[in-house]
């Protein structure tokens, strides 16, 4: 992603950077550094907000220069600092976008997620563009708020906070900018990279002339635009995997989805003569636990490949790869209306259901740094002789997902999360 640079007042300000989490708080600035010479980078800016510390990565061939600020870093910081209105009070964000009109008519767009910025989250461009990048991550659900030009209200964005860029730089009481040094971007190494680069082509050029500056432009080039493309791909990568945490429904399958593929590939009930115990199947995989009964450990082996017998030969068991897709990235529904509905038809069907509120630091990690806007409930219940595709169809609904299928006694049961506003 290009750097652009963009003047506030008489002060240079810097979008563009790509950022990195760090995981040590005593060794910010050496963690840092570290992590610009691995990219090739040779500036970088450290900012810490809500127990979150990052960094944030440039090159000074690009143009940018030590000492310029980065503009992400001083939006996010006042953030932290003053909080925005959403749900009905003023209150700490953690997951947000913003989108800012510059001085020069260009814009700057910012995507924070559990107070980290997204590794493309911090970018300047046209007002297409940022309006592109706004409406594409808006889709992904979970943010607190939408921060923006006051032009943009009438876009439909839920708890939208109207702010242009110069709200977020703090003023003296002259009016002049208050401007903090921490913001600025300083060198990794003694050196900048473009003085490096001056300075080895100048080389190259007396040295080896002609033919031979050349052929290092070309590998150079082609190391450079390698390099890009892996950064590109991190980026892509640690994108998905962000959006894919928040919502953790959007990676499961739907309830019915669910039960049928485990119902489908429910396939040794008898083999081989022994008794099924259990039956677990979730997304990923399906197992199968038998004991002995009156058969034989050779007559199981014929009729069930790659099954695991114990010494003993009493007990067996079997697990299987199992792929079931993903379903629909919903859009969450109210607590109070999501769990009614569900709960309600499983009464009237002599089916009671436990459904337990899931604490948020198992859930989450560390819910210090980050407090979804979601909420989470474990449930489990027992078929009791309902077919399980009747119950699923019950439980198909926006944010519910079945973890996991269990066949036991004769008897169906399920567990899984219920996701809710």
């Amino acid at each position: 992603m290009a750097l652009y640079i963009t003047q506030i007042d008489k002060y240079k300000f810097v979008c563009g950077l790509f950022w990195q989490s760090l995981s040590r708080p005593r060794e910010l600035t050496k963690e840092a550094a570290d992590l610009g010479r691995k990219i090739q980078s040779d500036l970088m800016v450290i900012r810490m907000d809500h127990s979150t510390a990052q960094a944030g990565f440039a090159q000074s061939k690009e143009g940018v220069r030590s000492g310029m600020f980065s503009l992400a870093a001083v939006v996010s910081k006042t953030l932290a600092l003053e909080g925005a209105f959403y749900d009905g009070e003023q209150q700490p964000v953690h997951n947000w976008l913003g989108a800012f009109e510059l001085p020069d008519g260009q814009w700057a767009y910012f995507a924070v997620r559990d107070a980290n910025f997204l590794p493309n989250g911090d970018f300047a461009g046209s007002k297409e563009e940022v309006l592109d990048r706004l409406h594409s991550d808006y889709a992904l659900g979970g943010w607190n708020v939408i921060i923006g030009e006051a032009e943009l209200v009438n876009l439909g964005f839920h708890n939208f906070n109207a702010r242009d860029i110069r709200s977020f730089i703090p003023r003296k009481k002259d009016g002049t900018l208050r401007i903090h040094k921490w913001w600025g971007l300083r060198q990794i190494d003694g050196t900048p990279s473009w003085i490096k680069a001056m300075a080895a082509t100048t080389v190259v050029a007396v040295v080896a002339a002609g033919s031979l500056y050349g052929w290092n432009y070309y590998q150079k080039k082609k190391e450079e635009e390698a390099r890009e493309r892996a950064i590109v791909m991190v980026r892509e990568n640690m994108l998905r995997e962000a959006s894919a945490a928040a919502r953790p429904w959007s990676s499961r399958p739907a309830p019915l989805a669910m039960v049928r593929a485990c119902r489908h590939q429910f396939n040794y009930v008898t083999a081989g003569g022994w008794e099924l115990e259990s039956y677990a199947c979730t997304q990923e995989q399906q197992t199968y636990a038998w004991s002995r009964g009156n058969s034989t450990v050779a007559y199981l082996h014929e009729q069930v490949p790659g099954v695991v017998v114990e010494p003993s030969g009493e007990k067996a068991s079997l697990t299987r790869p199992l792929k079931i897709s993903a379903g629909p990235d919903d859009v969450l529904l109210d607590q109070r209306k999501l769990l009614e509905s569900i709960v309600s038809p499983l009464q009237m069907m002599g089916l009671p259901v436990k459904v337990v509120a899931q604490d948020r630091k198992s859930a989450q990690g560390n819910a210090a740094q980050w407090q979804p806007s979601w909420k989470s409930f474990l449930f489990t219940l027992n078929a009791r002789g309902v077919e399980p595709e009747v119950i699923a169809t019950i439980l198909n609904r926006p944010g519910v997902r079945v973890d996991k299928v269990i066949y036991r006694g004769s008897e169906w049961s399920m567990e899984g999360t219920i996701y809710a506003k």
